[in-house]
């Protein structure tokens, strides 16, 4: 019993979000942030005339009038995103591979696997139907080298090379 249970744990890989993205765009969330909050709470007076004279008092107007909106979005879009990010989970497992609660691509319909920049990037991508392509990338994902050993394990070598004799 102990034999199936230790086999299908190793049939199985779960690659939890890294956590060094996520905090990437944590911290220019906190900067957007805070520079639209600044611009909100730091208010400028309109300039004396709108010419070349006064651009910089028109300009420093602008930026505390439309601040708080430029910043703020793109700060709240990076929140989210990061948020989000967090949140994923890539599983590879005997049907396939794919994100949790998402699409999952089985083994079958894999037809390329591109080892060119495992070595030197930590990247693996899989070529599937229709064209499309799903990204490994090492810096994003843990447990990568369980995810690497299960996906050589399910794609066949295709012209006699394997994702661990790339380049």
């Amino acid at each position: 019993m102990n034999d199936t249970s230790s086999q299908a744990q190793t049939n199985r890989v779960e690659c939890p979000a890294a956590k060094d993205p996520a905090v990437r765009m944590f911290i220019l969330a906190v900067m957007l942030i805070g520079f639209a909050i600044y611009c909100f709470v730091d208010k400028e007076d309109p300039p004396a005339a709108w010419d070349l004279e006064h651009i910089n008092q028109a300009a420093s107007y602008v930026l505390h009038v439309y601040g708080p909106y430029a910043f703020g979005a793109p700060g709240a879009a990076a929140l989210i995103w990061a948020v989000v990010f967090l949140r994923r989970r890539l599983i590879a497992d005997e049907e396939g591979i794919g994100y949790a609660r998402g699409e999952k691509i089985p083994w079958s319909k894999i037809e390329k696997l591109d080892a060119g920049k495992l070595e030197s990037k930590g990247i693996l991508s899989l070529h599937h139907s229709g064209g499309k392509k799903l990204k490994l990338d090492s810096w994003k994902l843990q447990n990568f080298k369980d995810l690497v050993r299960i996906v050589e394990d399910h794609i066949p070598a295709k012209g006699g090379q394997r994702a661990d004799q790339a380049d």
